[in-house]
C-alpha cells in the first residue's frame, strides 16, 4: 500500500472560523467585553464581529484620568451602541477629577444609558461611577451625577444595579414609572429627594426577589402617608439587605417573606420599645416565617424581641458599630434591658449559628446570651 503523498492530505479545518457570524457573536457575548475585544487581533473578520457584540460588561472599574483615555473609551463604546441595540450594559467608571467626570464623562453615560433603554431585549443595567476626590472631600454629593430618568421608561428590566447617583429634576409620583418584570434591585450611595420617593420606587418592582439598599440618603424628611407606608408590598422578595438607610422607619412587612435578611436594630421599631424618640407612622415588627439567615446591625438590644419574630431562623449575625465601642451600648443595655418572658422558639428548634463581629466581651452579650 503507498503511502499518501504530503501533497494529498486533506487541509486542516478551522472549526471556529466556518462558524457563521451570527453565532461567533452570539459567543462573545458570553465574554467580559475587555477579553471579546482581545479577539480583534486574530483578522479583520474579528474587528468587525468585537463591534457587534450585544452584552457590554466591564466587571471591574475602568480608571479614566485624561482627556485621551475618556475620547478613546467613549468612541469604543459609541462603535458598538450605534449600530444595534445591546442587552446587557454593565459599567464601574472611576474618573480621575471632577471637572473630567462632570464635563466629559457624566454626559457620555446619560447619552449611551439613553441608547440602550430603548431596546425592546435590554435586560441587565449595572453602573458605578466614582469620582477620585481626595483633593476635595467637600461636596461629596455634588460630584455625583444624576441618574438618567429614561432608565424608567424600560419595562424590559430584569436587573438594576446603580452606585453613586442623585434622583434629582423629578419625583417617582410625577413621572408614573414602573418595573414590571424587575427581580434584582442594588443601590449603593444614592440620593434621593425625599424617602417617598425611595418607597415609590420599591412599591413600583411588585417582581422583586433581591433588594440591596446600602448608603441611602435623602434631601428632606419623611413625606410618606401611612396608607403608602403600609401598604409597600414585595411578596415575591427571597434576598434584603438595607444598612446605613437614613429614613426614620421602615415598612419591615415589605421584607417578611425574605429567607435572607440584612438589616440595622434601628429599623425594628415597636410601640413598647423605639430605639430612637422618632415619629413613626407604623410600630408592628412582622413575622418572618421564611427566614432563616439574619445579620442586624448596630444596637443589640432589640435582638431577643426580633427572634421571637423568627421562628425558623438558622443563622444569626450580630455586628457592632464603632460607636458601641465606647461603651454607649452598655451602658444602654444595663439601664434598658428587659428580660424576655419565653426563649424565642428559634433558639430551641432551629438556631444552628450564632456570629458576633467585633466581639469584646462586653456584659450587654451577658445580657443577650445568659
Amino acid at each position: 500500500m503507498q503511502r499518501r503523498r504530503k501533497s494529498d492530505a486533506a487541509p486542516t479545518m478551522d472549526p471556529i472560523s466556518n462558524l457563521p457570524n451570527v453565532i461567533l457573536s452570539g459567543i462573545l457575548s458570553l465574554l467580559p467585553t475587555k477579553e471579546a475585544v482581545a479577539t480583534s487581533i486574530l483578522s479583520k473578520r474579528w474587528i468587525h464581529l468585537c463591534h457587534s457584540i450585544d452584552n457590554i460588561d466591564f466587571p471591574n472599574i475602568i480608571k479614566l484620568n485624561s482627556i485621551q483615555s475618556i475620547t478613546t473609551f467613549t468612541k469604543f463604546i459609541d462603535s458598538i451602541l450605534v449600530s444595534h441595540f445591546i442587552n446587557t450594559f454593565r459599567l464601574k467608571i472611576e474618573y480621575g477629577n471632577c471637572n473630567l467626570a462632570s464635563n466629559l464623562g457624566f454626559p457620555n453615560v446619560t447619552k449611551w444609558v439613553n441608547l440602550v433603554v430603548q431596546s425592546r431585549e435590554f435586560k441587565y443595567l449595572r453602573l458605578h461611577l466614582y469620582v477620585d476626590d481626595s483633593d476635595d472631600d467637600d461636596d461629596v454629593i455634588g460630584q455625583t451625577p444624576i441618574l438618567p430618568i429614561s432608565i424608567f421608561s424600560c419595562k424590559t428590566l430584569l436587573s438594576l444595579d446603580l452606585a453613586r447617583f442623585r434622583v434629582k429634576g423629578f419625583t417617582f409620583s410625577s413621572i408614573g414609572f414602573g418595573f414590571p418584570s424587575l427581580k434584582v434591585l442594588h443601590l449603593d450611595y444614592i440620593v434621593f429627594q425625599m424617602v417617598r420617593d425611595f418607597m415609590l420606587l420599591l412599591a413600583g418592582c411588585p417582581n422583586l426577589e433581591d433588594l440591596r439598599a446600602t448608603n441611602i440618603y435623602f434631601y428632606y424628611g419623611n413625606s410618606l402617608t401611612i396608607q403608602e407606608f403600609e401598604s409597600l408590598s414585595l411578596p415575591k422578595l427571597n434576598s434584603a439587605v438595607i444598612t446605613q438607610c437614613w429614613c426614620l422607619c421602615f415598612p419591615m412587612k415589605a421584607l417578611s417573606n425574605s429567607e435572607y435578611l440584612c438589616v440595622e436594630t434601628s429599623m425594628l421599631c415597636t410601640k413598647e420599645h423605639k430605639v430612637y424618640e422618632l415619629p413613626c407612622p407604623c410600630y408592628d415588627i412582622p413575622i418572618f416565617h421564611n427566614l432563616t439567615h439574619l445579620e442586624l446591625h448596630d444596637k443589640l438590644e432589640l435582638v431577643l424581641q426580633k427572634l421571637q419574630h423568627c421562628p425558623k431562623l438558622q443563622n444569626l449575625e450580630l455586628h457592632q458599630a464603632s460607636f458601641e465601642i465606647a461603651g454607649h451600648e452598655e451602658d444602654y443595655l444595663q439601664n434598658n434591658w428587659v428580660e424576655p418572658e419565653v426563649v424565642p422558639q428559634c433558639l430551641s428548634s432551629f438556631l444552628r449559628t450564632c456570629t458576633i463581629h467585633n466581639f469584646l466581651g462586653l456584659q450587654s452579650h451577658d445580657f443577650i446570651f445568659k
